[in-house]
């Protein structure tokens, strides 16, 4: 299959478009260049908030037009923030991507914000983040990149603070939101059954008009230090939630794909050494693994899991046995083996949808990073060795004590405090 297309509109949007075979819908995304990691100090939140008014009305449609043409279309549409973009996409059938290019272009260009939705809003924000600090994972999961990546800005929480989030005004948002969609940090990315000389026509017709500049230098960009912090909440639950983490791998188009690798052997589903030593063979936990996390500087490699306090000090410190035996004695060829063909067929089943690979060439061209088709995917796959897995896990154990988070009963916790001593206690 061919690389997807790369075009730039006069004005500086981007368009990537990735014909695909056999498929009777479209995936189409607009991606903003600009993420909660961009945001000042004092400006916490303000691009997950703006996302959530994208859908409140515009000048030429009231919230229930977007929400009746979004049902009349039968698709697939959402809206997400990260560190690093916030976006707006649909998956609808070819016949209607014109349709839904123009309801998506409408609510990223023509959005005005209204007095009483952003009051309504406001609060369905503050009710996400009480429900984030009710959900133990996700409470772990985010005291844990606070822990890790503070005081770098892809440590800050998404959602903002409930302080911040209840200030904001109509005003300072929709300036916000206006001064940051400038044509230079604009991605339009399609996949599916759509062909790139209509993609270009609807963009130039949705998009070809806006002006501004181009894409202005946003703040950030610094290297992911962190202060490395270990963090200990107090909550009254029947288990204790666990988050350890350490920064990992700088964007590298020469890859080998060693970290992936490493990844998948370490905790990356069942028959991993997580799932296999803390599971089946002592019956610890219930959950437990590992994934990689990526932003436009770097990533972290996070462990994680839940167990009863009487377990969780001996659960965690059998996570660092395993990461310490990895980096002294390397993979076994046959887990090597196993880990290289469950990302090359995970890859190969992900390539089938439309929406994957419509994300994957935006995020890939807003990060800075080369393409790869399939074949150029596998091929790295077929060149890293079980000493290149090795080298990512002694890194992991040089980083020293794992940055991480406890959430649970830590009082009835018997000598967690020795395997993760503290630097910090929370709320």
């Amino acid at each position: 299959m061919p690389k997807p297309t790369v075009d730039v509109l006069d004005n500086g949007v981007r368009v990537l478009c990735e014909p695909m075979e056999g498929v009777n819908s479209v995936f189409v995304g607009l991606w903003l260049a600009a993420g909660s990691r961009n945001e000042l100090q004092d400006e916490g939140g303000m691009t997950h908030f703006a996302e959530h008014l994208l859908f409140k009305g515009t000048g030429r449609r009231h919230w229930r037009d977007i929400s009746r043409a979004m049902n009349l279309l039968g698709g697939q549409f959402n809206a997400a923030t990260s560190t690093d973009w916030v976006k707006t996409y649909a998956r609808v059938v070819k016949r209607d991507l014109s349709e839904a290019l123009g309801l998506l272009t409408d609510m990223f260009l023509g959005s005005e914000f209204p007095e009483q939705e952003v009051e309504r809003e406001r609060q369905v924000i503050l009710e996400e983040i009480a429900m984030y600090e009710d959900i133990p994972e996700d409470l772990c999961f985010e005291r844990f990149t606070q822990a890790l990546l503070l005081p770098h800005p892809a440590g800050r929480p998404i959602l903002g603070t409930p302080e911040a989030v209840s200030v904001y005004t109509r005003e300072r948002l929709l300036d916000y939101w206006r001064e940051h969609v400038l044509p230079g940090r604009l991605v339009l990315s399609a996949a599916g059954a759509v062909e790139r000389d209509d993609l270009l026509a609807l963009a130039e017709r949705l998009l070809g008009g806006l002006n501004g500049g181009g894409g202005a230098d946003l703040p950030g960009g610094e290297p992911i230090e962190g202060n490395h912090k270990r963090v200990l909440v107090e909550r009254d639950l029947e288990q204790v939630n666990f988050c350890l983490g350490v920064t990992g791998p700088r964007p590298d188009p020469e890859a080998k794909l060693a970290w992936p690798i490493y990844d998948t052997i370490l905790g990356g589903g069942m028959g991993s050494r997580l799932f296999d030593e803390v599971r089946e063979k002592r019956g610890l936990a219930y959950s437990v693994g590992s994934s990689l996390q990526l932003v436009k500087e770097g990533g972290y490699l996070q462990v994680s899991g839940s167990t009863r306090p009487e377990y969780a000090a001996t659960a965690i410190e059998v996570c660092r046995e395993q990461m310490q035996d990895l980096a002294e004695r390397g993979p076994g060829r046959e887990e090597f083996d196993t880990a290289r063909s469950l990302l090359e067929r995970g890859h190969l089943l992900a390539m089938e949808q439309p929406g994957v690979r419509a994300s994957m060439n935006a995020e890939r061209l807003l990060f800075g990073v080369p393409h790869l088709d399939t074949e150029e995917v596998l091929e790295r796959l077929r060149r890293a060795a079980a000493e290149d897995v090795q080298e990512v896990a002694r890194a992991v154990v040089d980083f020293g004590a794992p940055a991480g988070c406890l959430v649970g009963p830590l009082k009835g916790a018997v000598g967690l405090e020795e395997v993760f001593p503290p630097t910090a206690h929370a709320v």
